[in-house]
């Protein structure tokens, strides 16, 4: 398995509604999405995709990608640095 880089990530839509914190773990890349639903209830999701072909199938059906594309563009850059081979 290739090394990934050590640095945690978290990116916040602008109305702070959404959240991804990106970690690198042995298996891969831990995503943490965090959405704050109405009445101050929270959905947290968490996967770890083990390369970056799982990744971008997974970034393909978020539904983020139409509702706040700078967000989306975000968090694909950050996940594929993240699953870049170390030199």
């Amino acid at each position: 398995m290739q090394a990934l880089r050590a640095a945690e990530v978290t990116l916040t839509s602008q109305d702070e509604r959404v959240a991804f914190t990106l970690r690198p773990t042995a298996l891969g890349l831990l995503v943490e999405r965090t959405q704050r639903q109405p009445m101050g209830t929270r959905l947290i999701q968490v996967m770890v995709f083990a390369d970056q072909e799982v990744f971008d199938r997974w970034c393909e059906v978020e539904p983020l990608r139409f509702g706040d594309a700078l967000l989306y563009s975000k968090l694909r850059r950050e996940g594929h640095a993240a699953l870049a081979p170390t030199q």
